[in-house]
C-alpha cells in the first residue's frame, strides 16, 4: 500500500523507503519501507514490514562470515581475529573468551 492511517494521530501516511546500516555500516539492507505521517511526522513499520526486515536480516547474518586459517602458536592452534570484529566488539589482548561446544562442526565463542 502506498498509503496507511497514522495510528497516532489518524493522519495520512506515506510509504517511504531508506537504507538500514547494521554492523557500525558493514551490512546495508537497501530500500526498506516503513511509512511516515504527513501531519506528526511520526515514522513507522507495519508488523508486515517488520517481518519481512527481519526474514531479511536472519538471511544476510547467514550469509555474513569470516573464513581464517588456523595458525601455529607453540604447541597450540591459534585464530585470528579480523580487526572489524575486534572493534566492534571492543576485544583486547588478555580478555577472556569462553569456547562452547555446540556439535561436531560449530564452536561458540562468548566474550
Amino acid at each position: 500500500m502506498e498509503q496507511d492511517k497514522c495510528h497516532i494521530c489518524g493522519s495520512k501516511s506515506e510509504l517511504r523507503k531508506r537504507d538500514i546500516k547494521l554492523l557500525s555500516g558493514k551490512m546495508v539492507i537497501k530500500d526498506s519501507p516503513y511509512y511516515k505521517c504527513v501531519k506528526c511526522g511520526k515514522e513507522y513499520a507495519t508488523s508486515e514490514q517488520m517481518q519481512e526486515l527481519s526474514d531479511i536480516i536472519n538471511i544476510k547474518r547467514q550469509e555474513f562470515f569470516f573464513n581464517r586459517p588456523l595458525i601455529n602458536a607453540g604447541r597450540s592452534l591459534a585464530l585470528t581475529i579480523p580487526a572489524d570484529i575486534v572493534a566492534n566488539y571492543s576485544l583486547k589482548k588478555g580478555k577472556m573468551v569462553q569456547i562452547i561446544p555446540e556439535n561436531k562442526n560449530t564452536l561458540t565463542l562468548k566474550f
